[in-house]
Order: structure tokens, then C-alpha cells, then sequence
């Protein structure tokens, strides 16, 4: 097995070179895309006093099972709860072509920002929101019972998406073991590259929020970087 080491300079100049090139316009569609986002979120909500829900969280933190199922209603009868995961699938639906639109522009099989990136098979969309979950779910537990540090899990399942997209004809399984075995003896440079662009989105959204919608893109490309990088330890 190859053993390719994460080089965090590499990946960080190569964000920002291509995000030079093309952020700009990626920016823009992650502007839009939280814009929309936000608004589906708030979705027949603005009518409803932020104290009940204060009320009903101060209920529900002390055990009131009754307050739990007002708070229920109060979202069913708003219809909240739909546009609540309209938003959730808008969100997977854009960052999987993004993700797919970085990997064409770095590979070379795209040349611009196009949204032929987007034309991707419903079950590639259906197998990244599986995978998201799962990756979620075993971070969660391993926070929760400390069996294996969640900071150790996370970086060793970061690759599962873009790997999924790369390869759109493999299975879920496929995705979570390829990126177990592309990160081996690189949690530690995962880990400093995420406390880097930690910071960097900091700088960003203090240079009046709009730069924070840049370093996103910059993010992306960087992202992309690492997992072409890493992905040479799959030979």
C-alpha cells in the first residue's frame, strides 16, 4: 500500500489558486444557497412569539413531555417541519454538486463553473445523504462513550463524500472504508488543516461576513485537494 502524507501548504495554496479562478461565482451560489436556506428554516415561524418557544424549552429541559408535544404541534400546524427538510435536501443537493464541481475543475474534466457538474444520478445525491448521516451517527457515538476519541473518527471519515462522488457506481460501505484506509496515519495533519480553515473562516466573516462566503469556496477547492492527495494511499 502507498503511503501519501497530507501536505497542508499544498492543499491550502491549491484552494486558494483555483478559488481565484472560480471563487468568486462559488461564493455567490453558497450566498444564495444559505439565503434560501435560512428563509425555508424560518418558514411560517415569524408569526409565533420567540417566548413561547423559550417557554416550551425551559419546559422540556426539566422533563415536561406535554410542553415536548406543543412544541411538536406548534411546527406541524406551521408546516415548519416540511420546509425544514426541503431546506435539508436544497443544502445536500447544492453541496453535492459543488463537491462534484471541485473535483471536474481540479481533475481537469470541467474548465469553468457549470452546472452540468449538478447532473449527477438521484442515487449519488440519495448514497452522499446516507453517508453524511452514518459518518454523523458513529462521530456522535464515539463522543458519546469515548470507545474511540470523536476527533480521532472524524478525520478518518472525512473522505467518504468525495470519494462517493468520484465514484458514483460504488456502495455506501465502499465510501467509509476507502476513506478509513486514505486517511491512515494522517488524522493528526486532518486535525491541523481543520484548525487552520477554523480560523481562516473567522478572518472571512470579520471582513464585513462577505469575505466568510470566499474563504467557503477557498474551503472547497482546499478540501478537493486533500482528498486527491490522499487518494493515491488507495493503490
Amino acid at each position: 500500500m502507498a503511503n501519501y502524507s497530507l501536505n497542508i501548504s499544498n492543499a491550502i495554496s491549491a484552494g486558494w489558486e483555483y478559488a481565484k479562478k472560480h471563487g468568486i461565482l462559488i461564493a455567490v451560489i453558497y450566498f444564495i444557497t444559505i439565503m434560501i436556506s435560512n428563509l425555508l428554516q424560518n418558514f411560517n415561524t415569524q408569526n409565533i412569539d420567540p417566548n413561547t418557544y423559550t417557554m416550551l424549552g425551559e419546559r422540556i429541559a426539566q422533563g415536561d413531555t406535554e410542553a415536548l408535544n406543543r412544541l411538536v404541534e406548534i411546527y406541524s400546524d406551521s408546516g415548519s417541519w416540511l420546509a425544514c427538510i426541503i431546506g435539508i435536501v436544497f443544502t445536500i443537493i447544492v453541496n453535492v454538486g459543488l463537491y462534484n464541481l471541485a473535483l471536474g475543475l481540479t481533475s481537469g474534466r470541467y474548465t469553468e463553473v457549470c452546472f452540468d457538474a449538478f447532473k449527477l444520478p438521484l442515487q449519488v445525491y440519495l448514497k452522499v445523504a446516507i453517508v453524511q448521516i452514518i459518518v454523523g451517527i458513529l462521530i456522535f457515538i464515539a463522543a458519546l462513550f469515548c470507545i474511540i476519541p470523536a476527533f480521532y473518527v472524524g478525520p478518518r471519515l472525512s473522505q467518504a463524500v468525495f470519494y462517493i462522488i468520484d465514484h458514483p457506481e460504488a456502495d455506501i460501505m465502499d465510501a467509509i472504508k476507502a476513506s478509513w484506509k486514505m486517511t491512515q496515519g494522517n488524522v493528526l495533519a486532518l486535525i491541523g488543516f481543520t484548525i487552520i480553515f477554523f480560523f481562516i473562516f473567522i478572518i472571512g466573516f470579520l471582513c464585513c461576513c462577505v469575505g466568510y462566503y470566499f474563504t467557503l469556496a477557498i474551503s472547497l477547492f482546499a478540501m478537493t485537494a486533500v482528498y486527491y492527495q490522499l487518494k493515491g494511499n488507495l493503490v
